[in-house]
């Protein structure tokens, strides 16, 4: 089975992706990474459990979800199901805090539904929708998406369980961390840029690996975020246990 998880950016891919290695142990291989779904500009790699490939894929920020599912849907639309090449199961992953309100999501979502003329249930978040398609010589592909919208309350954003897990390891990082929270949560007092919760988490997140890793070295960075135990991350955001689905 093919399955894709589309994801708003580069942070989101990479701790996805080490999410679903370590918490529910999809493996990583080098040589399985050719004709990858891919975003202009963003990365995308391709994950392996048994005969199941996952693809998890950062599509450019919140706007671009759409275009990204667009174009899973396109694949399925120009698939032929005897190559095995639709993809099966669909995830969009994103928060409130970016798409303004869920209804609004949800309506886009519906529209381009719409357009590939899929049949699909009553759209709603965290829950696998069942879908059908036609092809393009008129044969009808089953698929499910699941959109996982995520109100990344304080102590439920993947980066702030990340940057605890690591304060908890260390306390040095800790008082590094706790400064650098310091620092963002006074930084922009008129919420000129840091306009949402989500950005204000992203920000001490990114200010803690600016330090910690100044040099931008991803091997390091890779090192630190695989040592954390992903599979407790369950505890904190019961949604995202519907990844274990794929």
């Amino acid at each position: 089975m093919k399955e894709i998880i589309l994801c708003e950016g580069s942070t989101d891919y990479v701790l996805l992706q080490y999410y679903m290695r370590e918490a529910y142990k999809w493996a990583d291989d080098k040589n399985k990474q050719r004709n990858i779904l891919r975003f202009p500009g963003q990365p995308s790699r391709n994950l392996l459990k048994e005969s199941n490939v996952l693809t998890v894929a950062a599509v450019g920020g919140c706007s671009q979800l759409s275009n990204g599912l667009k174009k899973v849907l396109e694949t399925n639309r120009l698939s032929s199901p005897a190559a095995s090449e639709a993809y099966n199961k669909i995830v969009i992953v994103t928060d409130r805090d970016e798409i303004g309100t869920e209804e609004v999501f949800i309506a886009a979502v519906g529209r381009l539904l719409d357009e590939y003329q899929v049949v699909y249930e009553e759209i709603s978040h965290n829950k696998w929708m069942s879908c059908t398609m036609k092809n393009q010589i008129g044969m009808f592909i089953p698929f499910s998406i699941l959109l996982l919208i995520i109100p990344f309350e304080e102590n439920g954003a993947m980066e702030t369980f990340l940057l605890n897990a690591v304060a908890a390891a260390d306390s040095y990082d800790k008082i590094l961390i706790d400064k650098c929270a310091d620092f963002v949560d006074a930084a922009d007092p008129e919420k000129r840029y840091l306009i949402n919760r989500r950005y204000v988490t992203k920000a001490k997140f990114d200010t803690y690996f600016s330090i910690r890793t100044p040099a931008v070295q991803f091997v390091q960075r890779q090192d630190i975020i695989k040592n954390v135990k992903w599979e407790q991350y369950n505890t904190i955001q019961k949604a995202f246990e519907k990844l274990q689905e794929l």
